[in-house]
């Protein structure tokens, strides 16, 4: 089975976060679990955990948690920075080559 993850929240608003939802791939409705400890960097510390606990090539995420993680900076540059690392690895690479374009 194939997981798919997504941040809840009003876009460019991170004061509205409702957590991490993970439903199954193609079913928006079949809810598997939710992250949400009103602590957006703990929620990204246990779906990382959950998913490699499954397995991390049966999970999939929108970008809805790398956008999330990006206006997160408002709040806390260095609890967003975690949190893109968490989901991308050393993401530097990615911006260097976002800014490019």
């Amino acid at each position: 089975m194939i997981f798919y993850a997504c941040v809840k929240y009003a876009e460019e608003h991170p004061e509205t976060y409702q957590g991490i939802e993970v439903t199954t791939l193609g079913n928006s409705d079949d809810v598997v679990t939710k992250f949400n400890s009103y602590d957006p960097l703990q929620d990204f510390h246990n779906f990382v955990s959950w998913s490699e606990s499954v397995g991390e090539d049966n999970v999939g995420f929108c970008d809805s948690l790398k956008h999330f993680a990006k206006v997160y900076h408002e709040v806390s540059y260095d609890a967003a920075e975690e949190m893109l690392k968490m989901i991308y690895g050393d993401h530097q690479d990615c911006e260097e080559v976002e800014s490019r374009f």
